[in-house]
């Protein structure tokens, strides 16, 4: 009895230790690959080092330790959408940071990751145009920046996600939350380094906000002597346009048109000289443009018809050279003063054309944005449904992760009262409720795949009983590597599932795990290779998903001799024209091979075939027999 209270003891303290050690063998703090993260993003992005950074980060997201972490899979996407957004290749930066986004939103904490790929979305939205999207981004950017000042980011990330929201908000017409805002973000500027760019804007911002408020007109004051004493600082640094911008503002709202008049003049001049030396942009014509009508606006009040034509002329050229630069905003401020100027005149018919201008852009506007708005909210609508789904589904396993937990204490409690009866009823007892707990366990996970996605049936069944029998050996730690093989695959075919065309990237990257879990399954009596050409945009080759997977599978339980060790999966990627060639060839097997009787294996040739005839303009499969042994399956897709 002393023997077994002493056994029962020692195998109650090596479940306890187990048990413990789960949660910290996944910490990664002071890694390489974290190091080597941390190190690439501190290089400065420019247009001589830009493509190798982008061959660099695309190779980090393959290596191992980056694809068994959310995290780092986050970070390096979010990398890549930046570099991507930078090019100008919006698709490609949309593609990665939603793969950011997915792999970090259900993650808790890391806050500073977060706010980084909120920032990238609402950037990204600003450039497509999706207005209401880019500020939801952004405003949740900034809440986690105003909730947690100790958030691990740096003062300028934290001022440039506030003013990107504050000048959103400002848009929309959230005027409180925007100065709230800009006034966080003039306060961390204090921190950045002498002639950073953001310690300029959240003072112009804060100028701009208690204009469009008329708030104090003394804060204002203020608020232009700091701008004014940071331009002459730094002259060669700090654009002039903004200071004779906020001057004229404000002399606006004291009702001085002389000064505001004088401010206006002087803040073109730079303007005019640019366009002068062939020098434009949007943003340049776009003030210019509002500048010379305000200008006229003044010289019309003043009843200086002379210099009001003049300036109204000039308005007009741009207007004539330039209209898809303007927006409706400039577009109804320009008639409405060209209205204006027409009453003066007593030209009351053009001053009536100019207000039903006036009317019909406003109309157009509104319906523009309402229609715009009401596609976005709704597109908001299903994020946010998206977003609750993935916390709904996060809070229900880490529930289960608390019930498993109960259960091995439970258990643990239960064992130690069972070893006073018998040891031999105690390990079947503990054995009967681990296996039990472990397939409860295996049920959630499934269930939670099986919403989005579908898996071969033989392949899970297969599956957990080499899981089965690692777990009767005794093999714990090949059972554990085993699972997590099996739960990445799960998880890039969840990935994938839903998307009717996936990149050649994500199908290549879903094999791997899946060739990868067919080595563990036969104690690697087989080794495979895939070969990608150099220079092959995988990311831009888009084909149906899963549908190379069949044959692959064919090939190793159909065409490679397990028993020899020596056997051997080769696949090859080839594209000619609009053609993807895959090319898989097989060691064979020794001696004639026996008549498949199962019908799993000519169903998925069917079904697998179907989805080839479906694609039509030339997609086939050829298989032929080498000389040397094995089969050579070529198939041909025609990629988008």
């Amino acid at each position: 009895m002393k023997n077994l209270l002493t056994y029962g003891t020692v195998f109650f303290v090596l479940i306890a230790g187990f048990s413990c050690g789960r949660k910290t063998a996944v910490s990664t703090a002071g890694s390489p690959i974290e190091e080597k993260i941390g190190l690439l993003q501190q290089i400065p992005i420019s247009p001589n080092n830009k493509d190798s950074l982008l061959r660099t980060w695309k190779k980090l997201l393959g290596e191992q330790p980056v694809k068994e972490s959310k995290l780092y899979t986050a970070k390096v996407n979010y990398q890549l959408a930046r570099l991507y957004g930078m090019a100008g290749l919006n698709d490609s930066s949309a593609l990665h940071l939603e793969k950011a986004f997915q792999h970090i939103e259900a993650e808790k904490g890391h806050w500073d990751e977060k706010a980084r790929i909120y920032q990238g979305i609402g950037n990204l939205g600003i450039a497509e145009g999706h207005l209401h999207r880019a500020n939801y981004y952004y405003n949740k950017a900034a809440a986690i920046v105003l909730a947690d000042s100790s958030v691990a980011l740096e003062p300028s990330a934290k001022a440039a996600i506030l003013l990107a929201a504050a000048q959103s908000n400002q848009q929309f017409q959230r005027l409180d939350l925007a100065q709230e805002m800009n006034r966080k973000a003039l306060s961390l500027s204090e921190l950045l380094p002498e002639k950073h760019i953001n310690r300029h804007r959240p003072i112009t911002q804060l100028i701009q906000n208690l204009y469009h408020t008329r708030g104090n007109m003394d804060s204002m004051a203020y608020y232009i002597e700091r701008l004014e004493a940071l331009q002459i600082q730094y002259p060669d640094v700090y654009d002039p346009y903004f200071l004779y911008e906020s001057k004229a503002l404000l002399h606006s709202l004291r009702n001085e048109p002389d000064a505001a008049l004088n401010y206006q003049l002087l803040k073109i001049a730079p303007l005019e000289n640019a366009l002068n030396n062939g020098e434009s942009s949007g943003v340049m014509l776009s003030n210019l443009f509002i500048s010379y009508v305000n200008i006229a606006g003044i010289y019309t009040a003043q009843q200086n018809r002379t210099k009001a034509t003049e300036y109204f002329a000039k308005a007009n050229h741009l207007l004539s050279e330039n209209k898809t630069v303007l927006d409706y905003d400039h577009l109804i401020v320009y008639h409405q003063n060209v209205a204006d100027y027409y009453t003066g005149s007593d030209d009351l018919k053009a001053a009536l054309r100019s207000t039903n201008e006036v009317v019909r852009l406003q109309s157009e506007l509104y319906d523009r944005q309402n229609t715009q708005a009401i596609a976005e909210m709704n597109s908001l609508y299903e994020i946010q449904a998206q977003e609750r789904s993935i916390q709904q589904l996060n809070e229900s396993l880490q529930i289960k992760e608390l019930e498993l937990q109960q259960n091995r204490l439970w258990m643990m409690v239960s064992l130690l009262a069972a070893v006073l009866l018998a040891m031999i009823l105690f390990f079947i007892y503990y054995g009967f409720r681990q296996r039990r707990v472990q397939q409860e366990k295996d049920q959630v996970i499934l269930q939670q795949q099986l919403l989005r996605t579908q898996m071969e049936p033989h392949f899970i069944f297969n599956t957990l009983t080499a899981l089965q029998h690692y777990i009767r050996q005794g093999h714990a730690k090949e059972a554990i590597s085993y699972l997590s093989q099996f739960s990445k695959l799960l998880r890039n075919s969840l990935e994938i599932s839903q998307e009717q065309l996936v990149s050649l990237t994500q199908e290549v990257e879903t094999l791997q795990y899946y060739l990868t879990l067919q080595q563990m399954r036969f104690e690697n009596a087989f080794t495979y290779t895939l070969d990608l050409p150099e220079g092959m945009e995988t990311d831009e080759i888009r084909i149906p998903p899963m549908l190379i997977q069949p044959f692959v599978e064919n090939a190793i339980l159909h065409g490679v001799d397990m028993k020899s060790g020596k056997g051997f999966v080769h696949i090859a990627f080839s594209e000619e024209r609009d053609m993807l060639y895959v090319e898989m060839i097989d060691s064979g097997r020794a001696g004639k091979q026996p008549h498949t009787t199962g019908g799993h294996r000519s169903l998925s040739g069917i079904i697998s075939r179907e989805r080839l005839a479906l694609l039509g303009n030339g997609a086939r499969v050829e298989t032929r027999k080498n000389e040397d042994g094995g089969t050579r399956v070529t198939l041909m897709i025609p990629v988008s």
